[in-house]
């Protein structure tokens, strides 16, 4: 006969009984739903770094609520940072499945689509995403890097603009802008998005290397009329 799973307290780890509302040992007050336990033990795991023990424990949260959206994504997310992505992608696309307008679990699975390889899929999470809230400045940022690597600068920096618009901070794509401005020949543009780049970092080399690369070619260009 299967011996029942033994359940933990989240915070000091006493073995407890489903019945218990506080643990004998910490004397932590306790929800008495076990998939409710199942959850807080995943998180305690995350936290002590045993992740492939959360795992285990968000599988199971899984099974006993094969209808809730938001338990496949916290599960495609454990996938993901294990490195699992088929599994991940698997899991985001149940969620999205159960709930067509779930914002978070589409931009997850652009992010697992993108470090997969598979960029046109990852650009159409993304587009997803910002159909559902135009506002999402990660999900500008994300596309837009996309569309960089598919070649369409000019989409490209659009979504970068978008991104420095509501995050003027984000050094990231203000760098990248400045690679699209000088791979289309704008220098001007490009040495005010690296110039931006080094205000937030001034040990950020390939913003200085660029603005070196810039200044010879004008040089050059001088010397040449």
């Amino acid at each position: 006969m299967k011996k029942s799973k033994k359940l933990l307290c989240p915070h000091c780890g006493q073995t407890i009984k489903p019945a218990f509302h506080f643990c004998p040992q910490c004397g932590l007050h306790l929800v008495e739903n076990q998939p409710v336990l199942n959850l807080l033990n995943a998180l305690d795991q995350q936290r002590r770094g045993q992740a492939w023990k959360a795992l285990e424990e968000l599988k199971e949260l899984a099974r006993l609520f094969p209808k809730n959206a938001h338990v496949h994504k916290l599960l495609g997310n454990q996938y993901f940072h294990l490195g699992q992505l088929d599994w991940a992608i698997f899991s985001y696309l149940r969620a999205i499945d159960l709930d067509h307008e779930y914002i978070d679990a589409y931009y997850d699975l652009g992010v697992a689509y993108y470090y997969r390889g598979s960029i046109k899929k990852a650009t159409e999470a993304y587009q997803k995403v910002l159909q559902l809230n135009p506002a999402y400045h990660a999900a500008h940022y994300r596309i837009a890097l996309c569309y960089y690597h598919s070649g369409q600068l000019n989409v490209a920096a659009q979504h970068f603009q978008q991104t420095i618009a509501s995050t003027p901070e984000y050094v990231m794509a203000h760098y990248h802008l400045g690679v699209i401005y000088y791979k289309l020949g704008n220098y001007e543009k490009a040495v005010d998005e690296f110039k931006q780049v080094l205000k937030e970092n001034p040990d950020d080399v390939a913003s200085a290397k660029y603005l070196k690369m810039i200044t010879e070619a004008s040089d050059q260009k001088l010397v040449l009329e």
